[in-house]
């Protein structure tokens, strides 16, 4: 009885091995050139940046913050405001400077404003004095952009 099972025995490691030899021969041998060949991968491109330029009107919003506020009893306001323009295009603004020009609406005349833009600087007027009714709701309007 201990024969045959040595024997049982070896004959499953000689079995063992000649599966492990046959699948290493057919790895081996195979023609591997249809599913093994790589496949040419393309190199995934970014977009260049678009180039500098003069933004148009609607890329600038400009809030206006009012920093005083006088008014006689017969109504007649003066008001002092700050504007704070911001720029929301999406291409890089131009390396030489422009003009944004604008105006302020919602006192007793439409009054024009304008400012210079070099590189990310602003250069604003503050304080600006304006004659308006009471509880006047003051805008600005971007108008045109010189550059």
């Amino acid at each position: 009885m201990a024969n045959t099972r040595r024997l049982l025995a070896a004959l499953a490691i000689v079995a063992m091995l000649i599966g492990g030899v046959s699948v290493a021969a057919v790895l081996i041998f195979s023609d591997h050139s249809q599913s093994s060949r790589p496949t040419a991968v393309t190199p995934r491109t970014t977009l260049p940046p678009p180039p500098p330029s003069v933004p148009t009107p609607k890329e600038f919003t400009i809030n206006l913050v009012v920093t005083e506020q006088n008014c006689d009893p017969g109504g007649a306001c003066v008001y002092k405001y700050t504007i704070e323009p911001k720029y929301i295009g999406f291409h890089p603004l131009p390396t030489t400077p422009f003009t944004v020009k604008y105006e302020v609406q919602g006192g007793n005349q439409p009054q024009p404003g304008e400012f210079t833009v070099e590189g990310s600087q602003a250069t604003i007027l503050k304080d600006v004095v304006l004659e308006g009714p009471q509880a006047a709701r003051l805008q600005a309007a971007v108008l045109q952009v010189i550059g």
